[in-house]
């Protein structure tokens, strides 16, 4: 049985420009490879790499050589190198506490908002109304004192992060809520 591109059963030969397209699934070679046309009897064809192949070859081998050698040099640069990581560590965590104590405070501000809303435009509304078997003091019994402490974490809140460098900033941990 012959198949076109082989030949004969004691040195075959491929046709690679079938099998590229398959192969290299649509990325082209930049050098195509040099294939010997003499074949024997045990011989398979002999491949070459072309002159660009073994350039960009022993280049890619220098790159990946590189970091060793940086690598063995002594350990003074390490240090630095490390120092100068730990100090952008500081700077990423110092730059996220400032995001997080922003963000908490305009919540507790929106919250407090909220609240004021809520005591004007439904709680008063409703105790004016003295609409019978509707307790609205049961109901909202504690939004009135919840505001207050709300407001007073916000004071707490701002007075420890006015005027004071971020790491100096002290907040005490707020445990009584309601």
């Amino acid at each position: 049985m012959d198949c076109p591109g082989k030949e004969g059963t004691g040195g075959r030969k491929r046709n690679f420009t079938l099998l590229r397209n398959k192969l290299y699934l649509g990325q082209r070679r930049r050098t195509e490879p040099v294939v010997e046309s003499t074949t024997t009897a045990g011989d398979h064809g002999n491949l070459r790499r072309s002159q660009s192949d073994r350039t960009e070859y022993s280049q890619k081998l220098q790159e990946k050589m590189a970091p060793q050698a940086v690598s063995s040099t002594p350990a003074a640069p390490l240090q630095e190198d490390k120092e100068e990581e730990e100090e952008e560590v500081r700077r990423r965590m110092m730059a996220r506490r400032v995001k997080i104590i922003a963000e908490l405070l305009q919540t507790e501000k929106d919250y407090i908002s909220d609240l004021d809303l809520c005591i004007k435009e439904v709680i008063q509304p409703l105790r004016n109304m003295q609409i019978a078997r509707f307790d609205v003091d049961g109901l909202f019994s504690n939004v009135e004192l919840v505001h207050q402490l709300s407001a007073k974490l916000l004071s707490l809140l701002e007075e420890a992060t006015t005027d004071v460098e971020p790491p100096m900033q002290i907040i005490g941990i707020y445990t009584n809520y309601c």
